[in-house]
């Protein structure tokens, strides 16, 4: 199996594939001192055809890697993965006092599966492992990096058992319908334009709404819609959106519609024009 290797934290461009039978080595036998953020990093759960953005994905790996912070006792943590039939690997992260471990899972066939698939796994363990340790949630992120890291002592399971477990998707909820209506032909595009931004939010959810929502800001202080208008539409389409709304997203609809509206005022002061 090959895995994506990066020069180091700020790296935005992989600079090759490595077998993961010399990653283990290297864990095991370079004892490395450099500073974390000029550490190389590997990403074990998939591949993709430059960098770590998620549109540029080619494949999955069948690996979900798992990062387990505030290790009160990570003796304890690291043998309660060895003793897990689904380990392929468990090692001490660079700090040396935490732990990092790769699970076989099936290869998923896109990121929402995945997503379902780390969370099945993390819903399994954390009961046995909730009073050692932390399971980092950013590992839901299958191009998350893993920064080098020295355990002589790493254990390697020849023969994991896939852990085939995957949480259901949420039941699909009925949404109100956005119904705000344009006055102007400026106001038609600007509601057009958020519908449809907002719309294909389907996962990542702060960053896009913040984004959006900062933009209608500009538009309505140049003056292209009212201000009343946009945030009766900005809450409405961000009321709609299935994914805001699901189990999956890292928010819920009140701090989406917080952050939006924040976002949106803040954009008010920054007026735009059409690009």
């Amino acid at each position: 199996m090959q895995i994506d290797q990066y020069n180091k934290k700020t790296s935005t461009r992989k600079s090759k594939s490595v077998p993961i039978e010399a990653i283990f080595e290297n864990i095991r036998t370079n004892n490395i001192n450099t500073p974390k953020v000029e550490r190389k990093g590997n990403v074990f759960s998939a591949t993709t055809k430059l960098g770590r953005k998620h549109e540029d994905l080619e494949t999955f790996t069948g690996l979900l890697f798992m990062d387990m912070d505030n290790c009160l006792d990570h003796e304890a943590v690291k043998e309660f993965f060895i003793e897990l039939e689904h380990t392929v690997a468990v090692w001490y992260s660079s700090s040396g006092t935490n732990v990092h471990a790769l699970i076989k899972i099936p290869i998923s066939k896109d990121i929402d599966e995945f997503k379902r698939r780390h969370k099945a796994f993390l819903n399994k363990v954390k009961p046995y492992i909730n009073d050692l340790a932390i399971i980092d949630s950013i590992t839901s992120n299958p191009t998350q990096l893993a920064f080098e890291s020295y355990d002589p002592d790493i254990f390697v399971n020849d023969n994991p058992i896939q852990f085939t477990e995957i949480k259901r998707k949420p039941p699909v909820r009925k949404l109100p319908k956005v119904i705000t209506m344009p006055t102007t032909k400026q106001e038609e595009k600007c509601i057009k334009w958020i519908k449809l931004r907002i719309g294909e939010i389907n996962t990542n959810g702060y960053p896009q709404v913040l984004k959006y929502a900062q933009t209608l800001g500009g538009y309505c202080g140049s003056y292209k819609i009212s201000q009343s208008l946009a945030e009766e539409t900005l809450k409405q389409c961000i009321e709609s959106n299935a994914y805001l709304n699901s189990d999956e997203s890292q928010g819920t609809i009140r701090t989406y519609l917080k952050a939006g509206l924040d976002s949106f005022r803040d954009g008010l002061k920054k007026p735009l024009e059409w690009k």
